[in-house]
């Protein structure tokens, strides 16, 4: 009897460890396929139940007008930080059921044990964990089985923008409303790390898919690749030599936007053994959003974030900045690192980085001082031209469509034959092209064989598109010519009169594009209104005002007159009236006041002269404040006086 009281005592401090120390496993241990209902019905759950760490967004509506979900998961979801961020999505396939699962299951570990496991509470405080479980519910519901393809019979992982070529039914990059959401999603939010869920098979898919070149980044690939391979009992494997594809979400995330993203390919049934082959693993990729190096970007002047992109010289891709907290992250091995930081009008800057520890990043905040330089931003979406086949693709032509951003360097893109390249000239009208006097902007050839292209430009990414003009080799183009105001994104079309398609780096060579005088006038000088006299010491309110002609943010420069520091405030939308308060000693002062626009280009400055005359008694402050004292201590005196009567 005795050894068996024994027995349950261990059996039960076996249990109370486990409970209290493990992660629970999720709160939804059935292991049953999900509906697009129930799945709908789960999240909302978690925010019901997790409100302090979720917040659930409608990222788009599917062709038949479902919502797809998305999930954040941080410790303050209503405020953006500066945070490494990851996404974690599933069923761009219908039919993929299991890709739905993992990512559920995965939000439900998270959340239920915040708090709890120190771990996850760890990852949750210094992260933000996006979970999209179902990309294609009109898939996941078609009758009478779940189908791969959408309600339009499109293959949603054959429609992004990276190297899009038509397969899947496709029509046009980004063509369909779900391929829509997902890059909004991508574009606002700056993902590092991505998981991206398929069936039927046990691989963890590296890009490229499209080609049989190495990424820039390929040893930390690797490393990570084997480690969720480890972890999960998967095979690590190069795309490109298993299943090459064109147009989908690993070349957008990493081609587009400098986001690692897998493809991790499970079995389609089994829901308990595919959770526990890959719940580690997820974990372990949330984990290492947070290596290399870190830091974040702002401008010298006003203080405030600004949309960079940061190239490390060693591992030649970009990553951008968050343009609300100004935060960059880029993982990176132990190891020195030449990083330059580029941002549309400003000075470029360039420094040695080595990181050290793998486990933590390495800070390197930068400051940016204004400059005229502007060219292209990112890619938006692009079509190389590739005359060979499996084994072969793209053997003759190596080069990367990111090649075209930033200055030109002699690095290049090469289009292929008829190929096509859409560059973003500046996010959120930092840059933009300006129809001004004369040409607006330049195209740089990044050889020495001069090639023909045509030159179109849109104010949106997905057109009307407007034809400029054509071009051989570097050649400058005027808006004038497509009676255009203005434009934010450029097309650059080989146009398939020039060399073989099978020459080395065969189309035209796409070097840079550089904009023209970007901001066609300053800001409006302001208006300013307040008192004009006053008592020395008292607090008085101002009121400023200015428009910019082009819509653009101003940041007010106030100078107070008085030898104290220049306020810099704002930015603020064109248009809307600031007030400040200010107080000054006895004097005459002039109140300047100027505004300057994204671009750098400032106004004339505002005066307005005020007066705070000397007291006509001349008491000086000390004994001014005796009196004052004085008064304060009779009228104490008097009190206590009144109450002993």
């Amino acid at each position: 009897m005795k050894k068996m009281q024994k027995k349950i005592i261990v059996i039960l401090v076996v249990m109370l460890f486990i409970a209290t120390y493990l992660p629970n496993v999720s709160g939804k241990t059935n292991y049953e396929f999900h509906s697009y209902l129930e799945m709908t019905t789960e999240l909302q759950d978690i925010t019901n139940n997790y409100s302090n760490i979720t917040k659930l967004y409608d990222l788009g509506s599917s062709v038949e007008g479902r919502t797809i979900w998305g999930l954040k998961i941080t410790d303050n979801p209503n405020i953006e930080e500066n945070e490494p961020e990851v996404r974690i999505c599933g069923a761009h396939h219908g039919n993929e059921l299991m890709s739905i699962e993992l990512p559920l299951l995965l939000a439900w570990l998270l959340v239920e044990n915040y708090s709890i496991d120190p771990y996850i509470t760890d990852l949750i405080d210094n992260r933000e964990i996006w979970i999209i479980p179902l990309i294609n519910p009109d898939g996941r519901m078609a009758t009478p089985v779940p189908t791969r393809r959408n309600a339009n019979r499109v293959d949603l992982n054959r429609d992004y923008g990276y190297m899009w070529d038509g397969s899947g039914g496709s029509p046009s990059p980004f063509s369909q409303p779900e391929i829509q959401a997902i890059r909004n999603n991508a574009l606002n939010n700056n993902f590092v790390l991505s998981l991206s869920f398929h069936t039927t098979a046990a691989y963890v898919n590296y890009p490229w898919n499209y080609k049989p070149q190495l990424t820039p980044d390929n040893d930390l690939i690797v490393l990570l690749s084997n480690q969720y391979a480890a972890s999960s009992g998967y095979t690590a494997i190069f795309g490109y030599d298993w299943y090459q594809v064109r147009g989908d979400t690993n070349e957008f995330s990493y081609g587009c936007r400098g986001d690692i993203d897998w493809t991790i390919e499970t079995g389609n049934s089994n829901i308990a053994k595919s959770w526990d082959n890959n719940r580690d693993a997820m974990i372990n990729i949330i984990d290492a959003a947070d290596m290399g190096i870190t830091g974040i970007v702002t401008d010298k002047t006003t203080g405030q974030p600004i949309a960079a992109t940061v190239w490390v010289e060693e591992a030649y891709w970009p990553c951008f900045t968050d343009p609300i907290v100004g935060d960059y992250h880029k993982p990176l091995l132990p190891g020195s690192y030449t990083v330059h930081f580029r941002a549309n009008s400003y000075e470029e800057q360039v420094h040695i980085i080595n990181v050290i520890d793998s486990d933590k990043p390495t800070v390197q905040n930068v400051s940016l001082i204004r400059e005229d330089n502007y060219y292209a931003y990112q890619v938006t979406w692009c079509n190389f031209f590739d005359p060979y086949h499996y084994p072969d693709n793209f053997q003759n032509n190596p080069t990367d469509a990111i090649s075209a951003l930033g200055p030109p360097d002699n690095i290049f893109a090469s289009l292929g034959l008829g190929g096509v390249i859409v560059l973003d000239m500046g996010k959120d009208g930092e840059g933009g092209i300006f129809n001004n006097q004369g040409d607006d902007f330049i195209v740089f050839e990044g050889d020495i064989s001069p090639e023909g292209y045509d030159v179109y430009a849109s104010v949106t990414w997905d057109g009307p598109w407007t034809l400029i003009g054509a071009g051989t080799g570097t050649s400058s183009f005027d808006l004038e010519d497509g009676s255009m105001e203005n434009a934010r994104f450029v097309m650059i079309q080989d146009d398939e009169e020039d060399g073989s398609e099978y020459a080395t780096n065969p189309g035209f060579d796409l070097d840079a594009i550089q904009i023209l005088n970007p901001s066609s006038v300053p800001p409006i000088m302001p208006d300013i209104d307040g008192a004009t006299s006053g008592k020395a010491g008292k607090n008085y309110e101002y009121t400023f005002v200015t428009t910019d002609p082009n819509g653009d943010e101003v940041t007010y420069i106030v100078n107070w007159g008085d030898n104290s520091d220049e306020e810099i405030i704002g930015p603020y939308p064109s248009g809307e009236q600031i007030t400040v308060n200010h107080s000054w000693v006895e004097g005459d002062y002039s109140i300047k006041v100027k505004a300057v626009d994204k671009y750098g280009k400032e106004s004339e400055w505002a005066i307005l002269e005020i007066s705070m005359p000397k007291s006509k008694f001349n008491i000086n402050l000390p004994f001014q404040n005796f009196l004052e004292n004085l008064s304060n201590l009779f009228q104490v005196l008097q009190k206590l006086l009144f109450l002993r009567f």
